[in-house]
């Protein structure tokens, strides 16, 4: 929650237990909690925020699982969020509920009420909350509410300068009828949620079967563009497939990926950042590396 100057609007005004109520985001309060986010994060456009809003709102969900997220409102006011990105994972005949936290600001007036959206938060049934971006000065809050990591760092990789590779066929979402492996249902649902996200979904054959891969396109110093690795199986996956992926990323003007890790990733030329961008959890499913599907970095643009 960065800090921001005070709210002409709410200077000299002491709120009350009684006057601050935390609830769920409706659609009729996404004007509001837009200026919210525009006020919080201001590093961000408008345009960029309004996207995020859109992504959540289209979203289809299912046995209650929250659209948006959730708000502080007081007199009819709100002066807080906390954006929560619900998911339903299919995996190997298995159902897990992901829930990823995002956005957190409240308004300087009524900070010391801001636990309460995260209270409420982790109140909801979820095998795992996740907080993949969270800001420095939220570190030590974390561990107070019961998060640990599941990555220390990043690793910058080339995997275009991979020279080995056999027979490998690459599609993109608009070719999978092409396939010579049948897709499997829970992967051809996660590659087209997440192409209609915005992600580059990308369908890998080799002899031995099929592998999923989903990429999102970034900038590095808001210079440099890369391909954020969302997905895969198993980073052993990326290691071996390295080479024709990442010749495939590099004609689409992406020549380094980004990955989430604990180290660096043994054949695969590049450079491991130790204790940068560590993200984190809680929760009975600890996330696989390699696997941000449904998360922020997924789902929001930026």
């Amino acid at each position: 929650m960065p800090a921001q100057d005070l709210d002409p609007d709410l200077v000299g005004r002491k709120p009350s237990p009684r006057a601050v109520r935390c609830r769920q985001i409706a659609a009729n309060d996404i004007d509001a909690i837009l200026d919210l986010l525009c006020e919080g994060f201001p590093r961000q456009p408008q345009r960029h925020w309004v996207a995020a809003l859109q992504t959540l709102g289209a979203r289809v969900t299912s046995g209650g699982m929250k659209r948006y997220g959730y708000m502080l409102e007081s007199d009819g006011r709100a002066v807080g969020v906390l954006l929560v990105i619900v998911s339903a994972i299919h995996r190997d005949g298995t159902t897990t509920v992901r829930s990823n936290g995002s956005a957190w600001y409240v308004r300087p007036d009524f900070r010391t009420y801001a636990h309460i959206l995260v209270a409420r938060w982790l109140r909801s049934p979820s095998d795992s909350y996740l907080n993949v971006f969270p800001a420095e000065h939220t570190l030590p809050m974390l561990g107070a509410q019961g998060f640990v990591r599941f990555t220390n760092g990043i690793s910058l990789l080339v995997p275009a300068a991979t020279l080995r590779a056999g027979r490998i066929r690459i599609l993109d979402a608009g070719r999978f009828a092409e396939a010579e492996h049948p897709i499997p249902d829970e992967d051809r649902e996660l590659l087209m949620d997440h192409f209609r996200a915005g992600c580059t979904a990308l369908w890998c054959e080799t002899r031995d079967g099929g592998y999923p891969f989903v990429f999102r396109r970034r900038l590095i110093k808001s210079r440099l563009p890369c391909a954020q690795l969302i997905y895969c199986r198993d980073l052993e996956d990326l290691t071996r497939l390295a080479g024709p992926v990442g010749r495939y990323l590099l004609r689409l003007g992406l020549p380094v990926v980004l990955a989430a890790t604990n180290g660096p990733i043994p054949g695969i030329s590049g450079v491991y950042f130790d204790g940068k961008y560590p993200m984190y959890f809680r929760g009975e499913k600890q996330p696989r590396l390699g696997d941000l599907a449904y998360t922020e970095a997924a789902l929001f643009g930026f």
